[in-house]
């Protein structure tokens, strides 16, 4: 079994993704922290107590995080998540508390008590795990693994951006938190729009009705969550479910170790992630810092995703 965090803005894929998560055995999700990005600080912690409550969490701390990226003002994506963050999905006012602690500091405390045997996963912006690294790099590098969903690498036809036609969202939002994660020691793996993208891995609208037959109380949260998007985008990426399931099986995934930079001062490709593919300049083998997935097993990845996310 793996023990993980989950940093999170919820979102309609991260509140999948949460779904997921928290079906799989694999996973032991020790802790929730929550980070500005799709939604505002407040609107995320709030939906992720919702989730949780929803999901009959009661022992896992949820812990409030950064409220803005680390220099720039935030960007949500509301027009896309809905005013609430969770599309039409109406969930009620959860009973849960907050952790007292910061996200910072539970992220701390839970490398401290498994002694560094920790898989950080982050579905969000990565203005927490920089913060982290900033306040103690030598003890966030005591993680496992750090995998986010973040990037467009343009390493298949799929590796375009989402925010600007160059930069994913995560990474856009807070580029130099993203600069500093992938400029660090850790181990990451990049579960970028390279592969959630591509259309043999995307919620089609026939699996989407396929969910809703089901009929019992996930799949009518699940209708209203992502009853607006499927129709409007003739299906859906399932971006943070992704993350989730390469984390709980890493065999899904192709993956390939590239030298990652990321673009912090242009207007035009701010945020961009950038990798040397020429063939006469190659990078030296520690200075490749970032293991992308290529290719995804989309019909097993689907296949959990499907039977994991319908069950009562």
């Amino acid at each position: 079994m793996k023990r993980i965090i989950i940093d999170t803005d919820p979102g309609i894929d991260d509140a999948l993704a949460l779904l997921l998560a928290f079906s799989s055995p694999e996973l032991k999700i020790e802790a929730i922290t929550t980070v500005s990005g799709n939604v505002s600080q407040h609107k995320a912690h709030l939906n992720a107590l919702k989730l949780l409550e929803f999901i009959g969490v009661k022992n896992v701390p949820v812990a409030m995080g950064a409220e803005k990226p680390l220099l720039r003002e935030p960007m949500y994506a509301e027009e896309f998540h809905g005013i609430s963050g969770l599309g039409d999905a109406v969930l009620p006012e959860p009973a849960l508390n907050s952790d007292k602690r910061s996200a910072l500091q539970l992220i701390f405390d839970k490398i401290e008590e498994f002694n560094g045997k920790l898989t950080l996963v982050a579905i969000g912006p990565l203005t927490n795990i920089a913060g982290a690294l900033l306040l103690d790099a030598k003890k966030v590098e005591k993680i496992d693994e750090l995998v986010i969903m973040g990037g467009a690498f343009q390493l298949t036809p799929y590796g375009h951006g989402n925010a600007t036609p160059v930069a994913e969202f995560n990474i856009w939002h807070d580029p130099l938190a993203a600069k500093i994660v992938f400029d660090s020691r850790l181990r990451i793996k990049a579960v970028g729009l390279d592969v959630t993208t591509d259309p043999k891995n995307r919620l089609t609208k026939t699996a989407f009705s396929n969910i809703l037959k089901a009929n019992n109380v996930r799949t009518r949260l699940i209708a209203d969550l992502c009853q607006r998007l499927v129709e409007k985008y003739d299906g859906m990426s399932l971006h943070d479910p992704m993350a989730i399931a390469v984390t709980v099986d890493e065999s899904l995934a192709k993956t390939s170790k590239y030298k990652v930079e990321v673009e912090t001062k242009s207007e035009l490709t701010l945020g961009q992630t950038i990798i040397d593919k020429r063939r006469y300049s190659k990078p030296r083998e520690e200075d490749l810092n970032v293991e992308i997935c290529t290719s995804i097993d989309g019909e097993r990845f689907l296949k959990m995703f499907m039977e994991r996310i319908v069950m009562e």
